[in-house]
């Protein structure tokens, strides 16, 4: 009973401060995207690729199709090929990728891909070289024009987010992609998700947008949603803790009977949460 308590303790939490500040982070692992032209070479004429999985962003989807890419120093496989087709294939990787291949990928936007390095495609049946097109994809938010207005930011603005995993990291110079074609996320590659601890259901907070509110960053300005009381729980552990600040909590009370475990103790110290008793 007591995990289920935190649960929806947090779960409360989330669902009020998603409608204030935060953002859900989801991690982008490698992929492709293919042209008309390559699915067909790579696939057979008139091939038309599988939807498998759709995406958070309207329209997006994951093939069942996978594919091998290979630089001069080797090869990666069961790369994931992502939908619809575009009119320029394009290969999206992380800086650790980019070793591993032997190549040097610049960080770009999606679409850019003048100056990037080509590499080897694979299929089952055949394969294809691109003089272009290797990217290492930079951080960004898909945002609507609604949420945008909400957060006081625009189309190409580059901002600083705070993405609350548990090793909680501020990003700079991420770009805000607004479009009404959009649902409102940020993107990581797996390189940085590793650096924040993001696991699926991290959030993230803007820290530089137009919107006063947005800009409160100092830890001794809190409002109500940084703040909740745990009633009826014996030990308190890290767990419980952890929990509490990914989703943002940075104030918690507790009853004077409660016990706070060692490993909870030391939690709360690194990461300056307050706690109260009553």
């Amino acid at each position: 009973m007591d995990s289920i308590l935190i649960d929806s303790i947090v779960k409360e939490v989330l669902k009020r401060i998603n409608n204030e500040s935060l953002i859900e982070v989801e991690a982008s692992g490698r992929h492709v995207h293919l042209s008309r032209k390559d699915v067909e070479l790579l696939f057979g004429e008139g091939y038309k690729l599988t939807p498998a999985k759709e995406l958070s962003q309207p329209g997006q989807f994951a093939c069942e199709e996978r594919v091998a890419i290979t630089g001069p120093k080797g090869s990666i496989k069961n790369v994931v090929i992502l939908g619809p087709e575009r009119k320029t294939t394009q290969v999206e990787i992380s800086l650790t990728d980019a070793l591993s291949l032997g190549i040097k990928a610049p960080i770009r936007e999606s679409g850019k891909i003048d100056n990037t390095p080509g590499v080897t495609i694979s299929s089952s049946k055949a394969s294809i070289n691109i003089d272009k097109g290797v990217m290492v994809a930079k951080r960004h938010i898909h945002i609507t024009p609604e949420d945008a207005l909400k957060y006081g930011v625009k189309d190409n603005q580059i901002v600083k987010v705070e993405v609350l995993g548990e090793r909680p990291l501020i990003f700079d110079d991420t770009v805000i992609r607004v479009s009404p074609q959009y649902r409102t996320y940020m993107h990581i590659d797996y390189d940085e998700a590793n650096a924040c601890g993001y696991k699926k259901g991290v959030f993230c907070k803007i820290l530089n947008g137009n919107n006063n509110e947005l800009q409160k960053t100092n830890n001794d300005s809190f409002t109500n949603s940084n703040q909740i009381e745990i009633k009826g729980k014996k030990a308190i552990t890290e767990a419980d803790i952890k929990k509490l600040y990914l989703s943002g909590i940075k104030i918690i009370t507790i009853s004077k009977e409660s016990m706070i475990t060692p490993l909870a103790v030391d939690f709360i110290r690194i990461n300056n949460i307050k706690i109260f008793r009553n």
